[in-house]
């Protein structure tokens, strides 16, 4: 695979005759494999090789590899490779380096039995001190695992969306760190909670109907996972066989988690069964009325009090969303709701409310409620994919 335009190019020289590899690639391409990899990149470990980058020759391309021990990235790049042959350099410093680079032809070789390499490029000649690619930690492959689920990458990335953030942070009861992730009738779910709400969302897989075992994923590797994949195309989801693991594998990049271990609980019990009120809102407007509120909850703990109403003669129902801050004031917004069923006034968390209200695109959503000490439920309405439970705060606040 040769280049027409050297001038576009970051050329790398890790061996010449007396060196270990030669290759050549895109500046920009090294660049954007570095910002994917970096996100596995450890700053506070003890070992010292997990601040490193691993740059390795495989079937034509060159792999980029970065983990922290709990999560692990690899990403390919397109380049030319002369030599084959492998390198650690530190993350920081490369990434740094690379990222000032003009797209012009870079040099860089690696003496034999040296771990240090020289950059050349226009008149500047650096070297960068790397360590011996045998320290880095070897990361799993999907050889021998099960059999993949395979995902299209732009619903993986809105389930991620939609879930993860309603996992706790507090790491005291590690499940509840985690997203739990179900397959069963041709169906993927993934669920997520702490003690104060529940984010639930599935999507079909038709024609899978493979026995998959659930697994608890960490919401924080999720998340990552949706920042580095492509907007898209397929990504396979797959168990290593000591089902301590779980490679998400893309064209380009693979990253590798540890899965939590324990039990989530049975979810769809705390999912209430039927409600006394329903009201329908415009999701951008009762979006909007929940930012209003914001900064008078937030120094009142978070307290939202929400007060559904039926219309009469022919007027509109409303939801009404209040917060009072004793030292500051307070925020009254009134939005147009279609109500079915009697007035209901329940106390939420405004955190809770606006979180949900960022992930959802459709038109309209729905607020099921039945009484003030009973947990809350907000839908889309129209896919019947997503729900999200909210318990109600003390009404004695």
């Amino acid at each position: 695979m040769g280049y027409t335009n050297q001038e576009n190019f970051v050329a790398f020289w890790l061996c010449l005759e007396d060196y270990f590899v030669k290759i050549t690639c895109k500046q920009q391409d090294l660049s954007r494999g570095l910002s994917v990899v970096n996100h596995a990149v450890s700053s506070r470990s003890t070992l010292p090789i997990l601040a490193n980058i691993l740059l390795t020759t495989d079937h034509g391309r060159l792999k980029l590899s970065a983990t922290n021990l709990e999560i692990g990235i690899n990403c390919w790049i397109d380049a030319e490779i002369l030599e084959d042959g492998s390198t650690t350099v530190p993350a920081k410093t490369f990434s740094d380096l690379v990222g000032s680079l003009r797209q012009s032809q870079v040099e860089l070789s690696v003496p034999e039995e040296e771990q240090t390499i020289n950059i050349k490029c226009q008149g500047t000649h650096s070297t960068i001190k790397g360590m011996d690619p045998s320290e880095f930690p070897q990361i799993p492959s999907a050889e021998g695992s099960e059999l993949p689920v395979t995902l299209d990458t732009k619903q993986l990335k809105e389930m991620i969306e939609q879930v993860a953030f309603a996992a706790a942070d507090d790491d005291s009861r590690p499940v509840f760190t985690g997203v739990h992730v179900e397959f069963a009738n041709e169906q993927v779910t993934f669920a997520a909670a702490d003690a104060f709400r529940l984010a639930v969302r599935a999507t079909a897989l038709p024609g899978d109907e493979q026995a998959h075992d659930n697994i608890l994923i960490p919401a924080k590797t999720l998340n990552e996972l949706a920042r580095i994949l492509p907007a898209e195309g397929a990504v396979q989801m797959i168990v290593t066989p000591n089902r301590s693991q779980v490679l998400f594998h893309s064209d380009n990049v693979d990253l590798v988690s540890r899965l939590i271990e324990g039990t989530f609980p049975n979810f769809r019990q705390i999912i209430p069964k039927e409600h006394s009120t329903r009201a329908v809102i415009e999701t951008k407007e009762f979006a909007a009325a929940v930012k209003t509120v914001v900064p008078f909850a937030r120094d009142s703990s978070n307290i939202a009090r929400v007060k559904v109403s039926g219309g009469s003669e022919g007027e509109p129902g409303t939801l009404t969303i209040e917060a009072t801050a004793e030292d500051v004031g307070s925020n009254v917004s009134t939005i147009n709701a279609a109500v079915d069923g009697p007035e209901q006034q329940i106390i939420f968390n405004v955190k809770y409310l606006s979180d949900v209200l960022a992930v959802l695109d459709t038109p309209e959503v729905a607020l099921e409620v039945t009484s003030a000490a009973r947990p809350g439920v907000i839908k889309p309405v129209g896919p019947a994919d997503y729900t999200y439970v909210i318990m109600p705060m003390s009404t004695n606040r």
